[in-house]
């Protein structure tokens, strides 16, 4: 199926529906309300149940584009700002476009309408991020499997056990375009002994890629803590970075300078080196494109030098495998990991962890900004526990590759029902906007037929949609069609033997409708879904046609129209 860009009914364009510029003043918006009230009005068409659905329409345009501070809310902020502005209690004469207030006012004041409107309908986006981990010792678990799972109800001989748990919260407000504030806290729990401490931060980036950018955090607990970051941009591939850091062991200082390189066209590298008093010199050295993360990290500190080295691939688009090494003088690891979305904002690892302490199996879960990670120690390190652990490890993964095969053409499934309820959304409206073009066309028709006589420029045939000048001639057209014939519209609009539309989307425009809408972003005004306009006209006994883009400006006679020939000798 088709990809279906429709979420829900276009906006009205006021302009296109009294088929004015924007730029027009209030008597040719006037005029132009009343040419279009002559034929529309319910008391001057024999038609009128259908002018009772279509005049206000048009009474509405008249009534935002006639009042000066209506008109500017609409230019400014669309339909929104007008209904906020209608809806404004406190100062309710503007609505009715007495009030002489300057635009400056009127744009400050649908702003301050449109925050409150913002405060009272949607609630503020705060991105919030929580982590648990809990910490088990399952060695004797392991060690005794039999005896374990028989004591499991008995807490004097549990074999499974909590080292420690930590729980981790941040919100992040925005407070403007360029700062952002967090507040968070943590909680330490390690052998009946529990710790906590409070977290606020301030960040301040600016969208100037030069500018310094200012990070700012303190920790209050029982280790309290200030640290402010700040890193300066010196050239569009490097930056310089400060870190002062205050805690109650004293000041540290870290520096440190942030590069982009390219050693070959096709390896960009970002390497990192700084120094701290603390913690000494640490560098590092990354790789990353689509499908593949891979890094070295080269640290000498107070109990020796370290060496880190990570490679990771994205297997599929929902599977990445992970390998890491780490050495030191008292210890080397191996660290294997794999990570699977199981859904859309959900993902599941794990990792087994192999180092001279003994061997670790971490899972995780992660759904949206809430994860959840359980290290869990197993075994001492031998051949035998490590071969047992990575194949006990494996098999969820091999279990799941298996039960993937039903849960994919499930998750198919439900993305075809997603897409065809948007399908039967999409055709809702166009059984509508349909409904309401004919009934508009019909409306249109006694004077659009009138219009073609003793004039130079008579409207032959005209089509809107997709790929409209290859379509067929003479056949009605439904709402399985691309296309739509807008032929009496355009006789309607012609003046005096002259067509004139403006450079907007002509789906606005009465007697119109959208036959594309659901089949092309709407963002890509050029798409080659995007409708157009094909006309075909005489002017002075002569055929002509012409295509026309939605957003383009349309003036007939054309001097780039195509001449097809004389008129009565063109079929």
């Amino acid at each position: 199926m088709t990809k279906v860009f429709f979420n829900s009914t276009p906006e009205v364009d006021y302009y296109a529906a009294l088929n004015v510029p924007r730029a027009a003043s209030g008597d040719e918006i006037r005029r132009a309300f009343l040419s279009l009230s002559r034929e529309f009005h319910p008391d001057k068409t024999v038609h009128g149940i259908e002018a009772n659905e279509e005049y206000p329409r048009l009474d509405r345009a008249y009534k935002v584009l006639s009042s000066p501070p209506l008109r500017l809310a609409y230019d400014k902020f669309g339909e929104r700002g007008v209904v906020a502005l209608e809806e404004d209690k406190e100062v309710p004469e503007w609505t009715l476009g007495t009030y002489m207030a300057t635009d400056a006012q009127v744009e400050e004041r649908v702003r301050i309408l449109l925050r409150r409107w913002n405060e009272k309908h949607v609630q503020a986006q705060f991105l919030s991020q929580t982590d648990c981990e809990v910490s088990i010792d399952a060695m004797d678990f392991v060690r005794f499997p039999m005896f374990s799972i028989k004591q499991i109800f008995n807490k004097e001989h549990r074999m499974l056990s909590i080292s420690q748990m930590v729980m981790r919260q941040s919100t992040t407000i925005p407070v403007s375009s360029n700062t952002t504030f967090v507040l968070g806290g943590y909680l330490y729990d390690k052998g009946g002994l529990g710790l906590g401490a409070l977290t606020c931060g301030i960040n301040y980036i600016t969208a100037d890629p030069a500018a310094l950018r200012i990070y700012l955090s303190t920790e209050m607990g029982w280790t309290p803590k200030l640290s402010v970051h700040l890193e300066q941009p010196v050239s569009s591939t490097t930056s310089c970075f400060l870190m002062p850091e205050l805690t109650v062991d004293g000041l540290d200082m870290t520096v440190g300078v942030h590069h982009a390189m390219r050693l070959l066209p096709s390896l960009p590298l970002q390497a990192t080196m700084m120094f701290s008093i603390n913690d000494g010199l640490k560098s590092s050295l990354n790789y990353q494109d689509e499908d593949i993360q891979a890094g070295t990290s080269v640290a000498i500190q107070n109990d020796g030098p370290h060496l880190g080295a990570n490679f990771k691939k994205q297997i599929t688009t929902q599977t990445a495998a992970k390998v890491g090494i780490d050495a030191s003088l008292g210890n080397v690891s191996l660290v294997m990991s794999t990570t699977s979305q199981v859904s859309r904002r959900s993902r599941l690892s794990m990792a087994l962890h192999l180092a001279l302490q003994g061997i670790n199996l971490r899972l995780g879960f992660t759904r949206g900004n809430v994860g959840f990670a359980i290290p869990i120690a197993i075994a001492p390190l031998s051949m035998a526990n490590a071969w047992n652990t990575f194949c006990a490890a494996t098999l969820p993964f091999v279990i799941s590759a298996v039960v993937r095969q039903v849960i994919r053409p499930a998750q198919k499934r439900k993305q075809q029902r997603k897409l065809q309820s948007a399908n039967a959304r999409r055709i809702s409206y166009l059984m509508e906007a349909r409904r309401c073009a004919l009934s508009q066309q019909r409306l249109m028709s006694r004077t659009a037929n009138k219009e073609q006589d003793d004039v130079d420029l008579k409207i032959l045939v005209a089509r809107y949609g997709k790929h409209p000048s290859t379509a067929q001639d003479g056949m009605e057209s439904s709402i399985e069609d691309f296309n739509i014939d807008v032929t009496i519209p355009l006789r309607f609009f012609s003046q005096d033997g002259r067509l004139h539309l403006q450079a907007a989307s002509k789906a606005g425009l009465l007697g119109f409708y959208d036959p594309c809408i659901g089949l092309y972003d709407p963002k890509s005004f050029n798409a080659p879904e995007a409708p157009q306009l094909y006309v075909r006209y005489s002017y002075k006994g002569d055929v002509f046609e012409a295509t026309f883009l939605d957003t383009q400006e349309v003036v007939l006679p054309s001097v780039h129209a195509q001449p097809m020939g004389i008129e009565g000798q063109v079929l």
